[in-house]
C-alpha cells in the first residue's frame, strides 16, 4: 500500500535554510549596484561558468519537470533518440556562437536596443510590445505550475480557513513566492539574479545525483523499468526507434520544429543572460560548456520519468498506483470544480475503478489509446457527463486532463519517495521556481522598460529615475504574473503550451533576428511583416485551441459546418501522414483541437521568415552597414599581449603566423579562434568528441546501422538506452557537477572582484544615440 510523504520539523529544514541563504545572498549584492548597467547587466562582468550555471536554473523550471515527464509518459526515449539527428547542426552552431557571438559585439542591451539599432524606433517599440506580451502570457504558467506542484506534493488542501471563510490556499503560495522573486529583483537587478541563481545550480548539483541514484536502487532497471518501456503496440514502441509512425505529439515533426528555431534563433526570446557575459568569448564557452552540464539534469529528469513508469505500470506496484491515479483524481477535481455533485460523482467514479493488474505478456500490450489511466479518466469524463451539460462537461474535462497529467510526478514522489529526498525535492522546486520567476520577470521588466517606455524619453533619464521606473514597473509585472496564474489555462501538453505561447513572438522574430544579424539586405518593412504574420497566426491558434470545447466547436455544430471541418484538416494532412496527422478519434474531436502547438508554431513561424526575405527584397535600396553594428570597423584596436588577443571584439591580427592546412581545418571544424587558450581548445575538443563522436557517430548513427544489419529488436535497443541514459550520463553527471562547482565558485569571486574595479559609464543604459 501506499505511504504518503509526511514532513517532520528537521524535513523542513531542508529547504529552509538553504533558501535564506539565497535570499541573504541577494541583499549582500545590493552594495554593488551603481548605475543602470550593473542592475540591467550585472556590469557585463560574468564568466563562462557562472553564466552556465545561472542559465541551467533559468532553463529548468519545475514546469521542466512536468513537461519532461509528460513526453516521456507519451513516447518514452523516442523523442531523446530521434533529437539526435540534429546533435551536428545544433553543437556547430553553438561552437561558431550563432545568434549570441554577434548579438554580444553589438553591445546591446537589451533586443530592443538591437532592433533600433537595426531598424527603427518604431519597430523596437512594437518588438517590445509583441515580445512583452508573449513573455508575460508564456511565462504566467511557470509560477502556477511550480506552485502546483508543491501543493501536490507535500500534501497541501486547496483550501483554508480565515477568519471563519473558506479561501483558496493556491494564491497565498503563488504570492509568497513571487514575492521571494522579487526580494531577489529589487535588491540587486540582474547581479543578485546572477549570484542567486549560480549558488541555486551549486545547491542543485548533487540533488540531481542523488535523485538518480536512488531511484536506479529503489526499482530494478531489468526487472520493472525495461518491461513496462517495451510493452507497447506496434507503431508506438518507447524502445524501439524505428516503430513508432503512430506516435502523434512528440514525434520526428517536432524535431523539425526545433531545427528551425535553433537555426532562425527562434529559441531566444526576451533577453536573458546572453548580455552580461564578459565578451562574446566568454558567452560562447558557456554555451559550449551546456553540453557537458546537461548531462546531470538530463539524467535527473529521465530517472524521475522512469521511476513514474515503474510505479504506475508494473503489476508489483498496482495497489499504489490505483492510490495515486484516485488521489490525484480527487485533488484535481477538487481545484478545479470545488466540493459539490460534480466532485462527488467524479470521486465516486474513480473510486469505483479497480487495481489495473497488466500481465505483461499475457494481456495485450497498452497504447495511447488504452492504457492503465484510461479507465480512470473515462470514469472522470463520465460522470462529468453525467452531472454537467454536454459542453460545460467537456470544458472542465479539458483542463482535469491537463491537471491529472501534469500532477503524475508530485504524487509519485509523494506516495513513493523517502521524507528526506522529497524534502530535497521540495528544495530543488523551490529553487527552480525561484530562478525563474525572478529571471522572467526581471526579464519581461526589461523588455517593457528599456524597448517600451526608454525610446520614449527625449534624453536619457537620470541613473536613480531609470531604477525607480524599472522597480515599479518590477512590482506591476510581478502582479500581472499573480493574476495571469489564475485565468490563463494550459489545457494542452506543457510543453507545447509554452510553444505556442512563445511563438507569439519568436514565429517572426527568428527571421527578424537571424537576418538582421547576418543579412544586410534585411530592411524594417520585412521585419514589420514577419513580426505581425507570424504573432497573428499564432494568437488564431491559441484562441482557438484555448475555446474549442467551450466556443469553436459548439459554433461550427450551430451551423453544421463540424464535420466538413473536421474533413478538411484531415485531408490537409493526409499528405504528411503519419507525421502529421488531423485525423482524432470521436471521444477527442469534442475536448482537443487537431492542429497541435508545435504545427501551429511551424506554420507561423515558416510565413514569418517567407515575409521576411520577400518585402525586403522588394524595399531594400541600400545594404546595411552590418560591420560598423558589430563594431568591426576601422577603428576596432586590437592588442596583443604575451600572445593572447585582447578587446571585447578580439579579431585576426594583422600578420598572423599561418598554420598548417590540417591545422586550421580542424580548428575551423570546432570553431576555433585566436582568443582560444589552450585550456579553452581542450574544452572545445571534449565537446566535439563527447557530442559529435559518442553521442551521435556511435550512439546513434552507428547503433542506427547495426539495428538494421543485425535486426535489433526491444532488448538491443534496451541495452543500447541503459548505456547512454545511464551509464554515461551519470559518469559524465559525476564529472560536470565536480567541474562546475568548482568553476562557478571561482567566477563568483572573479565576478565581486571585477564590479569592484569597474568604472562606470552613465551613457550605457540602453538608449541608441542617433548621429
Amino acid at each position: 500500500m501506499a505511504n504518503p510523504t509526511m514532513f517532520s520539523w528537521y524535513h523542513y529544514l531542508i529547504f529552509v535554510l538553504p533558501l535564506a541563504a539565497v535570499c541573504g545572498f541577494a541583499i549582500y549584492t545590493r552594495r554593488y549596484v551603481r548605475s543602470v548597467a550593473d542592475y540591467l547587466v550585472a556590469g557585463r562582468c560574468a564568466g563562462r561558468y557562472l553564466l552556465r550555471s545561472a542559465g541551467m536554473m533559468t532553463a529548468l523550471s519545475a514546469a521542466t519537470l512536468v513537461s519532461y515527464t509528460e513526453i516521456h509518459l507519451d513516447n518514452g526515449w523516442m523523442y531523446a533518440f530521434w533529437n539526435s539527428v540534429i546533435t551536428p547542426i545544433s553543437i556547430m552552431l553553438t561552437f561558431y556562437g550563432w545568434i549570441s557571438y554577434r548579438f554580444r559585439e553589438t553591445k546591446a542591451m537589451t533586443a530592443g536596443q538591437f532592433f533600433e539599432m537595426r531598424y527603427s524606433r518604431g519597430f523596437r517599440r512594437l518588438a517590445a510590445v509583441v515580445r512583452g506580451s508573449a513573455d508575460l502570457l508564456s511565462n504566467c504558467i511557470g509560477p502556477a505550475v511550480a506552485v502546483r506542484f508543491l501543493i501536490y506534493l507535500m500534501g497541501i488542501p486547496h483550501r483554508m480557513s480565515l477568519f471563519g471563510f473558506e479561501v483558496r490556499t493556491f494564491p497565498f503560495l503563488l504570492a509568497l513566492c513571487l514575492g521571494l522573486a522579487l526580494l531577489v529583483i529589487l535588491c540587486g537587478g540582474r547581479i543578485a539574479l546572477l549570484v542567486t541563481d549560480s549558488l541555486q545550480g551549486l545547491f542543485s548539483y548533487p540533488i540531481f545525483l542523488l535523485v538518480a541514484i536512488y531511484v536506479l536502487t529503489r526499482f530494478s532497471f531489468w526487472d520493472e523499468i525495461a518491461p513496462v518501456m517495451g510493452d507497447r503496440v506496434a507503431g508506438e514502441s518507447f524502445v524501439n526507434p524505428y516503430d513508432i509512425q503512430n506516435l502523434r505529439d512528440f514525434n520526428l515533426f517536432g524535431l523539425v520544429v526545433v531545427l528551425m528555431r535553433n537555426i532562425l534563433g527562434g529559441s531566444w526570446i526576451g533577453n536573458g543572460y546572453v548580455t552580461v557575459a564578459k565578451s562574446p568569448h566568454e558567452g560562447k564557452m558557456a554555451g559550449i560548456l551546456s553540453f557537458f552540464g546537461a548531462a546531470s539534469t538530463n539524467l535527473m529528469l529521465a530517472m524521475l520519468a522512469m521511476a513514474c513508469f515503474a510505479i504506475l505500470s508494473h503489476e508489483r506496484h498496482a495497489d499504489t498506483a490505483r492510490e495515486i491515479r484516485a488521489e490525484t483524481a480527487a485533488r484535481a477535481i477538487d481545484e478545479l470544480a470545488g466540493s459539490g455533485a460534480v466532485a462527488d460523482a467524479v470521486n465516486a467514479a474513480v473510486g469505483a475503478v479497480p487495481a489495473q493488474r497488466h500481465r505483461i505478456g499475457v494481456d495485450p500490450p497498452l497504447s495511447r489509446a488504452s492504457n492503465l489511466a484510461t479507465p480512470t479518466l473515462e470514469a472522470a469524463h463520465g460522470a462529468m457527463l453525467a452531472t454537467l451539460p454536454e459542453k460545460d462537461a467537456n470544458a472542465l474535462y479539458q483542463g482535469f486532463r491537463a491537471t491529472f497529467r501534469q500532477q503524475t510526478l508530485p504524487m509519485v514522489v509523494r506516495h513513493v519517495f523517502p521524507p528526506w529526498l522529497a524534502a530535497l525535492l521540495v528544495l530543488l522546486v523551490l529553487l527552480l521556481m525561484l530562478s525563474t520567476d525572478d529571471t522572467r520577470v526581471f526579464d519581461t521588466t526589461t523588455t517593457w522598460m528599456q524597448d517600451f517606455v526608454l525610446p520614449f524619453f527625449r534624453h536619457a533619464p537620470s541613473q536613480r529615475l531609470h531604477l525607480a521606473i524599472f522597480k515599479c514597473l518590477t512590482v506591476v509585472i510581478a502582479a500581472f504574473f499573480w493574476c495571469g496564474s489564475f485565468f490563463l489555462a494550459q489545457l494542452d501538453y506543457l510543453s507545447m503550451f509554452v510553444t505556442i505561447m512563445t511563438s507569439l513572438w519568436v514565429a517572426g522574430a527568428g527571421a527578424v533576428v537571424t537576418f538582421g544579424l547576418y543579412w544586410r539586405r534585411g530592411t524594417t518593412a520585412g521585419a514589420y511583416a514577419a513580426v505581425i504574420s507570424g504573432g497573428g497566426l499564432s494568437l488564431a491558434g491559441v484562441l482557438t485551441q484555448r475555446n474549442w470545447a467551450s466556443a469553436v466547436l459548439p459554433w461550427l455544430q450551430a451551423h453544421g459546418w463540424d464535420e466538413a471541418f473536421r474533413h478538411a484538416l484531415e485531408a490537409a494532412s493526409r499528405p504528411f501522414n503519419p507525421w502529421i496527422d488531423w485525423k482524432v478519434a470521436d471521444a477527442l474531436w469534442p475536448v482537443k483541437f487537431p492542429v497541435n502547438s508545435l504545427e501551429i508554431s511551424f506554420i507561423a513561424g515558416v510565413t514569418g521568415a517567407l515575409l521576411y526575405v520577400a518585402i525586403s527584397l522588394l524595399t531594400c535600396r541600400k545594404p546595411f552597414d552590418l560591420e560598423k553594428m558589430l563594431h568591426r570597423d576601422s577603428n576596432v584596436k586590437l592588442k596583443m599581449e604575451n600572445g593572447k588577443l585582447e578587446g571585447d571584439n578580439p579579431v585576426n591580427p594583422v600578420n598572423p603566423v599561418k598554420k598548417p592546412f590540417l591545422s586550421r581545418l580542424l580548428n575551423s571544424l570546432v570553431g576555433i579562434r585566436p582568443e582560444f587558450t589552450r585550456g579553452d581548445r581542450i574544452i572545445a575538443w571534449a565537446a566535439f568528441w563527447k557530442h559529435i563522436v559518442i553521442d551521435w557517430v556511435v550512439a546513434f548513427l552507428c547503433c542506427s546501422i547495426a539495428a538494421k544489419v543485425f535486426h535489433w529488436g526491444v532488448r538491443e535497443w534496451t541495452i543500447r538506452a541503459f548505456i547512454m541514459i545511464i551509464v554515461y550520463a551519470l559518469s559524465v553527471g559525476v564529472v560536470a557537477t565536480v567541474w562546475f562547482s568548482w568553476g562557478t565558485v571561482r567566477d563568483l569571486r572573479s565576478l565581486f572582484r571585477d564590479l569592484d574595479a569597474r568604472v562606470e559609464d552613465d551613457s550605457d543604459n540602453g538608449m541608441v544615440e542617433k548621429e
